[in-house]
């Protein structure tokens, strides 16, 4: 399965974009292009939501992120401004996530609530493990980590288009799947992390027991 996700990100995040980019920028323009060139992640995000329909936080992310992106996309009126929107964007999601910090929610905590209820724990009893002392700082710096992500890639964007102006479009899409995926390796290390210290502080209480 995992497989399967990095390959269907990869085509329908990276491949499919670049191919219509360059096939369609002639016929239909180069804004028109880039309208296309988000219809197949568009579609693929709506599927992956009804896979995990059931999850609160992630599923609820994953349509408002669609939701959002769609409109700034669509009111851009060019080509040039809907790069930058995208960078402005990138901009608020790191501010979000770092929000979810300062007030003590970090919401890679809570993305991971649902993952782990989708393997069927208890939400309650998992989140009561996740606020531990020695487990929930971890999860405020995955969060960091992530706001860091969309900080990145708002500069590198920017870069980007300030260099190359429209040419920017799928220099960026490459960049932001690696710099995506990086991260998305980075929380899973964290979580394995987090994993190794709930397994060994169930069996010193098994002990103690």
């Amino acid at each position: 399965m995992g497989k399967r996700i990095v390959m269907l990100d990869v085509v329908l995040y990276v491949v499919f974009p670049i191919v219509l980019w360059h096939a369609l920028r002639g016929p239909v323009g180069e804004y028109g292009a880039m309208l296309i060139c988000t219809v197949p992640g568009a579609v693929y995000t709506v599927y992956r939501y009804w896979l995990i329909r059931k999850v609160q936080w992630f599923g609820t992310f994953l349509i408002v992120n669609l939701a959002v992106s769609t409109l700034l996309n669509v009111l851009a009126g060019s080509a040039l401004q809907m790069l930058w929107n995208d960078v402005w964007y990138s901009i608020v999601l790191a501010v979000c996530f770092l929000v979810t910090v300062v007030v003590r929610r970090p919401v890679m905590l809570y993305f991971s609530l649902d993952f782990v209820e989708m393997q069927g724990a208890p939400r309650s009893v998992m989140k009561k493990r996740f606020l531990e002392r020695d487990v929930f700082p971890l999860f405020q710096w995955i969060t960091v980590g992530f706001a860091l992500r969309d900080g990145l890639l708002a500069a590198i964007k920017a870069h980007l288009i300030i260099r190359y102006g429209i040419e920017a479009f799928d220099r960026a899409i490459v960049i932001r799947e690696v710099i995506s995926w990086g991260f998305t390796i980075l929380y899973v290390l964290g979580f394995i992390r987090i994993s190794n210290i709930l397994n060994d502080g169930s069996k010193s209480k098994e002990a103690s027991g």
